[in-house]
């Protein structure tokens, strides 16, 4: 998927790079950082693509990208402003440098971290090719009438794939772990057939 990554592939995630720095920085999307953001974003994302693993869902690492540039700017901002003596920085400002601040985890939590993705990568490379490419399109956001349009199946057998996908990496990573994964929200039958 990275491997033929250029400008075409990445204009149709500009609208949701605008939306996630626009809501990071606390402005409107016609706001001037948002669009030199948004521009920042996806020239480090065209330069770093070889980084992208082969077969990994794009929006998330384009939309980590954009979150941190827009992190990036947004502190930068605050630090314009303390430089400045005779200006403060907003309240809304500072809760954001805040949150922000308190939303890092710490070196324990991130080797936690790192051993759980592990393992959830092991896990998902197990599975049949059919339900990877399934899990990974609704992943990225896919609704299961685009998946199986996508790849040219019934939605049906979608549904099915996605199931045995999710009940596989469950019982992979445990009893305990299953209850932690973070999947995407099943949908009813209703709403996969709308």
């Amino acid at each position: 998927m990275a491997e033929g990554l250029d400008n075409a592939a990445l204009v149709s995630y500009r609208p949701a790079v605008r939306a996630l720095i626009a809501h990071v920085l606390g402005v409107g999307l016609s706001h001037a950082d948002v669009e030199d953001c948004t521009s920042e974003a996806l020239r480090r994302a065209l330069e770093g693509h070889t980084r992208l693993q082969p077969g990994a869902a794009m929006r998330p690492w384009l939309l980590g990208i954009a979150r941190h540039v827009a992190l990036d700017a947004r502190r930068a901002r605050v630090r314009a402003l303390r430089r400045d003596a005779s200006a403060e920085p907003s309240k809304d400002d500072r809760a954001a440098i805040d949150q922000v601040e308190t939303e890092l985890p710490d070196p324990h939590e991130q080797a936690v971290l790192a051993e759980r993705t592990a393992r959830v990568q092991q896990a998902f490379g197990l599975l049949p090719t059919a339900q990877r490419q399934a899990l990974s399109l609704h992943a990225e956001g896919l609704g299961y009438r685009e998946i199986s349009a996508e790849l040219n199946v019934p939605i049906g057998t979608v549904c099915t794939w996605i199931a045995r996908g999710r009940q596989a990496l469950a019982r992979s990573l445990g009893e305990t772990e299953a209850n932690q994964v973070e999947t995407a929200p099943t949908r009813t039958s209703r709403e996969a057939n709308t």
